[in-house]
């Protein structure tokens, strides 16, 4: 279940403090840094990123971002060695010595470009509108659409993805004004997350886990 962390710092203190082995994910959007505008905005501050700096090379720590955005960019953005990062809602993942990208993401560069060729062309004459092809994922981001057209973007999506039979083979879901299509695979953050998980504490042994996000995903 989720919680506010404000309601547990005296218990994650206590707990950070008592374990050895300590792995902490966290999201960026709205957690690192604040939702914005448009997703190119949202950079981390000097102060956040020396503190990840400092945490990640704290004794027995391991650090992690996990986002939605593609694996590239989400390194770009934080831009620190020696952490562990996953992308596109987790289906790549890499950090010291891993790289893992889920066994049927590749199958699907070649339709999510298709589909965000065309839905650019359907959603051209709406004014804010961003069409994102992450490379296996794809995000139409309307957070800049007058208030009038959100309907509109809402029913081209929702037209175009079917008219391609996209539904049979892609999810789609919809966070912080912006509509999303990912490959209808069973993996998703929480699975990246138990994955390295598995790989970083693979006997069990007690550990600090933390999981920081801001929204259901």
């Amino acid at each position: 279940y989720m919680k506010r962390i404000g309601e547990d710092l005296g218990f994650i203190r206590e707990r950070f403090s008592r374990c050895e082995n300590r792995l902490v994910f966290l999201d960026y959007d709205g957690t690192l840094t604040p939702i914005v505008s448009s997703p190119e905005k949202a950079h981390l501050t000097d102060s956040t990123r020396s503190l990840l700096q400092q945490l990640s090379r704290s004794p027995g720590m391991t650090l992690a971002v996990i986002s939605g955005r593609s694996l590239s960019n989400i390194k770009e953005m934080v831009g620190l060695d020696g952490i562990y990062y996953a992308g596109n809602h987790g289906l790549q993942i890499e950090g010291p010595d891993l790289v893992y990208m889920h066994p049927q993401a590749e199958g699907y560069r070649q339709r999510i470009k298709d589909l965000s060729q065309v839905l650019s062309r359907r959603l051209a004459d709406i004014r804010g509108i961003l069409v994102e092809d992450k490379g296996l994922t794809l995000a139409v981001h309307y957070r800049l659409v007058a208030a009038p057209r959100v309907l509109e973007v809402r029913n081209i999506f929702e037209e175009v993805v079917g008219s391609l039979g996209a539904k049979d083979i892609f999810r789609t879901a919809e966070n912080k004004k912006t509509l999303e299509v990912l490959p209808a695979v069973a993996w998703d953050k929480g699975d990246a997350v138990l994955d390295l998980l598995g790989r970083l504490n693979p006997s069990d042994a007690p550990a600090f886990i933390l999981y920081v996000g801001d929204d259901a995903t």
